[in-house]
């Protein structure tokens, strides 16, 4: 079932904030209904208006954070882990240890599982494998950042072999989705089915890395910790080091993902196509690939399609048919100089409906910082009113017997308190 019509979209804000500060756009005519503002400079101050202000709103959660803002993340745990050393140099898409046929004697054995290599610093899933000769074949070797990396494998670096992907070919150790910013919400539990009568406690990182430091002992998971990685993104290490494939999962609080929007006039359009000069080489091929685009004003006004292909040297949408607002096909082609605004399919605040007011409150708060001549009271709305009720709604979203989605009994082993303690 889809969310109720009146839930606001990402135009809704923008152009919320544009009437607000008097830079929307009403057509080449000056009297057809307010849309988006199509000059650059103004939709860029309006888009930051509400990216900002959905930041503002999430960061007034209340003392235990925003329930929406919880979510599950799953970690498949690994269970092979086998280090070696190159016997001879390797390429951009090879990596060989003659001496691996010990360990696995059959062709294609172990694709799909993900090779490292620890002196360079790289990694990347085995797509082909040659018993014979020891030669593991990749696509692309990897940085740790998973850009593609200038270095290849060279004779007597030191790699392990993983059948999930790990951080740095250690299957204790496992990176987390990028949406992960480290604030953990609750217990860490296998998945169901699992068969495991164990609990899992979380510990602080520190402690994961003692328990290893003589020994690294094998068996079920009892301990976990989340620790920052690099470049922003986070890991979860395990101990013992897994011996059975089970899934871990964990509740977690998301971020918010900027909204995006792009309008412009076309340069050129036709029946499976648009084109806007303005744009050229400012974004790489692909970057539209499925966003929408919905034609404004001028010719085709009304008709939308889903860009397929983006070609960024000319800044030129491809489209397998414009449609009709309806969804129905025989939407009016578009032609030079008819206006359009672009938009990622999903790119809505992720808040979910029932929190529109207090977004669009903090998107026109933010409006009052932007533009020099809005001063209509927002932030006061957002701050006295609108939050308040934030607050309520999402305090209702909570079973009152069940409580909020929080560790519980079994909270962090080592962890600080910002409250007055009292003795007796």
């Amino acid at each position: 079932m889809a969310e109720p019509t009146s839930a606001l979209s990402a135009k809704d804000l923008i152009l919320d904030v544009a009437l607000a500060a008097n830079v929307a756009y009403y057509g080449s005519d000056g009297q057809q209904p307010a849309t988006v503002p199509l000059d650059q400079h103004d939709l860029e101050k309006c888009l930051r208006c509400v990216n900002r202000g959905i930041d503002m709103f999430v960061a007034s959660a209340p003392p235990n954070g925003w329930r929406w803002m919880n979510r599950i993340a799953e970690v498949t745990l690994g269970t092979v882990e086998t280090t070696g050393t190159c016997s001879s140099d390797g390429d951009a898409t090879s990596l060989i240890d003659s001496a691996l046929a010990s360990t696995y004697d059959t062709d294609d054995e172990i694709v799909g599982y993900y090779i490292y290599d620890l002196t360079k610093e790289i990694y990347a899933a085995i797509t082909a494998y040659t018993a014979l000769t020891g030669d593991i074949t990749v696509a692309e070797w990897l940085d740790y950042d998973d850009e593609v990396s200038s270095y290849t494998p060279a004779k007597s670096d030191s790699y392990s072999i993983t059948d999930v992907k790990t951080v740095e070919g250690d299957k204790a150790r496992y990176p987390l989705d990028q949406s992960f910013q480290g604030d953990v919400a609750g217990r860490i539990t296998y998945t169901k089915d699992s068969n495991r009568g164990h609990i899992i406690d979380w510990y602080h990182e520190t402690m994961v890395r003692l328990k290893r430091e003589v020994q690294v002992n094998t068996g079920n998971v009892t301990r976990a910790a989340v620790r920052p990685w690099r470049n922003r993104r986070w890991e979860l290490i395990v101990d013992p080091s897994p011996t059975a494939g089970d899934t871990l999962i964990f509740p977690y609080r998301i971020g918010h993902n900027k909204i995006q929007f792009v309008t412009g006039a076309t340069s050129a359009a036709d029946a499976t196509s648009i084109t806007d000069d303005t744009y050229a080489n400012l974004y790489p091929n692909d970057y539209f690939n499925g966003w929408y685009i919905y034609i404004v004003d001028g010719t085709g006004k009304n008709s939308y399609a889903k860009c397929t292909d983006f070609t960024g040297a000319t800044c030129k949408f491809d489209v397998a048919d414009w449609l009709s607002m309806d969804g129905s096909a025989g939407g009016k082609d578009p032609a030079a100089s008819s206006m359009y605004y672009a938009e990622p399919a999903v790119n809505r605040h992720p808040a979910g409906w029932q929190f529109d007011d207090v977004v669009r409150a903090a998107c026109l708060a933010q409006a009052e910082r932007e533009f020099n001549d809005v001063n209509e009271g927002y932030m006061g709305e957002f701050l006295e009113r609108a939050l308040q009720k934030a607050y309520q709604i999402d305090a209702r979203t909570a079973p009152r017997k069940l409580g909020l989605m929080l560790p519980g009994r079994r909270p962090f082993r080592y962890r600080r308190t910002w409250n007055d303690v009292t003795y007796s």
